[in-house]
């Protein structure tokens, strides 16, 4: 069995879309491509099956959420991000013009419960979120959206990375660490660009493969798997994750 997906192609690796400090998307912190920016209304789409990326898939496909269909949120890139994010000038949401970027706020805090719960209506048995394609947990308040999700529905499981930090002023890093350890069998959001567990770091050589001093190298970015669906190690495991610049 296969994770499905439409799309099969790689995207080059070691070759980041690199912006200024001066340009407007970095120096104002938003995306790029602004027009792909939209207010969530309730009868939107905002989850997107894994099925529609190349290195997500439909389902995963080994560990104990093997056969969950995963769906994905994406926000705006920078937006949403703490500005020490290593990746402010590089983000690979500057290659991503055709995404779909959810505006922050009110409307998608009031919209992905609902969404939320239909999903666990349609896969009871257990299902995956990935947060986030691009963006990052942006405010308290959202992040306690998310706790009250993981409580109400015990068959939601969510996988992603995050820039924020326990010692961040707006708080939002505590609230994650503090979700973390108490719900970490089904809630795996690893730190972006910190080493040892639950980490992930960068690597500008594109031609690590396998385990590395740093961690073990992404399958999915080096064809040792097809995608995330198949590879299950972001939330199979708590070693470090080690992805290639791109």
């Amino acid at each position: 069995m296969k994770a499905k997906r439409r799309f099969t192609e790689h995207k080059a690796v070691g070759k980041p879309l690199t912006l200024g400090p001066d340009h407007v998307a970095t120096s104002e912190g938003h995306t790029l491509f602004r027009k792909r920016v939209m207010a969530p209304g309730l009868d939107d789409r905002i989850f997107k099956s894994g099925e529609h990326s190349r290195k997500i898939g439909s389902h995963c496909l080994k560990g104990p959420w093997k056969g969950f269909p995963i769906y994905t949120l994406t926000l705006e890139e920078r937006a949403t991000c703490p500005i020490q994010c290593e990746h402010w000038h590089d983000c690979y949401g500057n290659k991503m013009n055709w995404s779909t970027r959810w505006s922050a706020g009110d409307s998608l805090e009031r919209a992905i419960p609902i969404h939320i719960g239909t999903l666990a209506k349609r896969f009871p048995a257990g299902f995956i979120i990935r947060l986030h394609v691009l963006g990052d947990f942006y405010s308290v308040s959202y992040v306690k959206m998310w706790h009250n999700l993981m409580l109400k529905h015990h068959n939601l499981h969510v996988f992603g990375y995050t820039r924020r930090r326990g010692n961040d002023v707006l708080g939002v890093g505590t609230r994650l660490e503090f979700l973390e350890n108490i719900l970490s069998h089904r809630w795996k959001i690893r730190w972006s660009e910190r080493g040892g567990r639950m980490g992930t770091v960068t690597s500008k050589d594109v031609t690590l493969r396998g385990k590395t001093k740093d961690g073990i190298v992404c399958p999915a970015q080096t064809d040792d798997a097809d995608c995330c669906g198949s590879c299950g190690l972001c939330w199979n495991t708590d070693q470090p994750i080690v992805f290639l610049n791109h």
